[in-house]
């Protein structure tokens, strides 16, 4: 498996979705981030309804499944580090 990179995205456009996904566009579409070959995308609208999506080349259940587990690992070791 290869390095992950976690990509933070530019604070500007964080508290709007919109403006928070163009601005992951713009970093593949730059370069600043490699092309994405699968991809996990979870929203949940404000009465709660979950959307899911799983989309790119190598996006079959099984690899969205797991990207999506690793995305929550990635997250929780952020929000946890060790030692700390």
């Amino acid at each position: 498996m290869t390095d992950l990179k976690v990509v933070q995205l530019k604070p500007e456009g964080y508290s709007d979705p919109i403006k928070a996904l163009k601005s992951a566009i713009e970093m593949m579409e730059s370069g600043e981030i490699e092309p994405c070959e699968t991809g996990a995308l979870v929203l949940m609208g404000k009465n709660g309804a979950i959307e899911t999506y799983g989309f790119g080349p190598k996006s079959d259940d099984l690899q969205v499944l797991g990207l999506l587990r690793l995305g929550e690992q990635v997250i929780i070791d952020g929000s946890f580090p060790k030692g700390g």
